[in-house]
């Protein structure tokens, strides 16, 4: 599962990986947080959202996966607890081994916003009695970062490297 904040960002940044996975027979869902309505200096921001969740779903598309963009406005996101549940039921309902978001102290506001609300629902995915309305999981599933080239605040340590090349 690849939680990213805009439509484009979980095929962007693990497109290689989710192909892999696909190949392998393993199901995959990318989501869009946000509605990508704000990626752009002149188009109208119902037409750009529009356009890009028909995208990111054509994108998904080519390897068999599952997108979902949900309705929070891009550019405004914040990790609210509405965030946080809503993210605690997707994880819950689709039940990976293994999630991929940014990291909480990403340049960008709503790829921070994602980061800290997948964050803090990764513990939360067990507690039965948060967002009782999704059954609990067992256990939490691997959460990780998904790559990126910033600097600033720092740069990204990677612990682990997955070769998408062969």
């Amino acid at each position: 599962m690849i939680i990213g904040a805009h439509p484009d960002d979980p095929e962007f940044h693990a497109g290689g990986i989710s192909t892999i996975y696909r190949r392998a027979g393993h199901t995959v869902l990318l989501v869009s947080v946000t509605d990508g309505r704000s990626g752009h200096y002149c188009l109208d921001p119902s037409e750009l959202a529009n356009m890009r969740n028909r995208e990111a779903e054509a994108a998904a598309n080519v390897i068999g996966a599952t997108y979902e963009t949900w309705d929070y406005p891009d550019g405004s996101l914040q990790p609210t607890i509405n965030v946080r549940e809503r993210v605690v039921r997707a994880i819950r309902s689709f039940g990976p081994d293994l999630v991929l978001t940014h990291r909480p102290n990403d340049y960008h506001p709503d790829h921070r916003a994602v980061g800290q609300a997948v964050q803090d629902a990764s513990y939360m995915v067990t507690v039965p009695l948060v967002a009782p309305d999704t059954p609990a999981l067992k256990k939490d599933p691997i959460v990780a970062y998904l790559p990126d080239l910033f600097t600033r605040p720092y740069p990204l340590v990677v612990d682990v490297v997955f070769d998408i090349t062969h």
